[in-house]
């Protein structure tokens, strides 16, 4: 039987007339699962009602197969790292998560050595004795999972752990989030607006959009549901006037525009894509074309996203 650590059948949230989730009913599989939407979708409120700090307003969430509205036994199972930054600034790292075990029921005389362990894995060793005021935005984001961590819990929620990062620090905490899971073993749900940054990490994805889940599974599937919906895909190859009149051949292949920019690039409009990216190939072999290089904008999961919510 299959094992998921997250379950819900109809689960609601609503604030007087405000339905910020509505009707969800998910099975979430084990990983490293992104929980994907724009600002406003419920992605935080879903979060907070699996951690037990909102009670839904009605139908049932599991977590690891037990109910979490006020059950201590297990919320010790669940770690989470907020999108707000509430730190104690004038703290170092290392006290700051030395009292945050301490406050998930981690005896005195162990809570300092689990926080050095957290703030290891975390890769803040060398910094934990500073103050946290003088953290980067990074530094931050990494004593927030080691705080989420110092209990080793079996689950992680992470809420927009990459929000407001540069590409660098963006690159280290994707590695992190996946040692996490690939190294300590533990079942991560990560939120966040930014479609693409999740795609770094996972290719398990639960798309919600005002309050409802629309979407869910492996990316490559979730692409199939747009069979249908034309792609644009964008070819590098020095003869591209011979490779446009080649294609006006074919009824699935809707446009052709040519880049006036760069005179090494194509793009065309195709109605199938399936069937294009079988023909590239045979037209590259048949008549000699250099193909460099093809790409589709349309591939990825902003496409997706923007494609399964059209008509909400």
């Amino acid at each position: 039987m299959k094992s998921y650590f997250i379950e819900t059948y109809d689960l609601n949230k609503w604030y007087k007339e405000v339905m910020a989730l509505n009707k969800i009913s998910v099975k979430i599989d084990r990983g490293i699962v992104g929980l994907l939407g724009p600002n406003g979708a419920g992605k935080s409120t879903f979060l907070n009602i699996a951690t037990a700090q909102l009670r839904q307003s009605s139908g049932e969430i599991f977590v690891e197969g037990n109910e979490v509205w006020n059950n201590p036994e297990i919320l010790k199972k669940i770690g989470f790292c907020p999108e707000q930054e509430k730190l104690l600034e004038w703290m170092t790292g290392r006290k700051f998560v030395r009292e945050l075990a301490r406050l998930s029921g981690i005896p005195r005389e162990q809570a300092e050595k689990a926080a050095r362990d957290a703030i290891e894995i975390v890769g803040l060793t060398g910094s934990m004795d500073r103050a946290i005021k003088g953290y980067s935005k990074g530094m931050r984001q990494r004593i927030k999972i080691a705080q989420a961590i110092v209990h080793d819990p079996d689950i992680l929620f992470l809420d927009e752990p990459l929000q407001s990062t540069d590409p660098i620090v963006r690159r280290d905490l994707v590695k992190l989030i996946q040692s996490l899971n690939r190294d300590h073993g533990k079942d991560i749900l990560i939120s966040s607006h930014i479609l693409h940054e999740v795609e770094r990490v996972t290719s398990n994805i639960l798309l919600i959009f005002a309050g409802r889940a629309i979407a869910q599974g492996d990316i490559s599937s979730i692409r199939d549901l747009m069979d249908k919906y034309p792609h644009t895909i964008r070819i590098r190859t020095k003869d591209r006037k011979k490779l446009a009149t080649l294609l006006l051949d074919y009824d699935f292949v809707q446009n052709i525009e040519m880049d006036v920019l760069n005179d090494d690039y194509i793009d065309i409009r195709t109605a199938d894509p399936d069937k294009f990216y079988c023909l590239i190939p045979e037209i590259a072999i048949e008549s000699k074309l250099e193909i460099y290089e093809m790409t589709s904008p349309d591939a990825g999961l902003e496409a997706v996203f923007e494609y399964l919510t059209r008509g909400w």
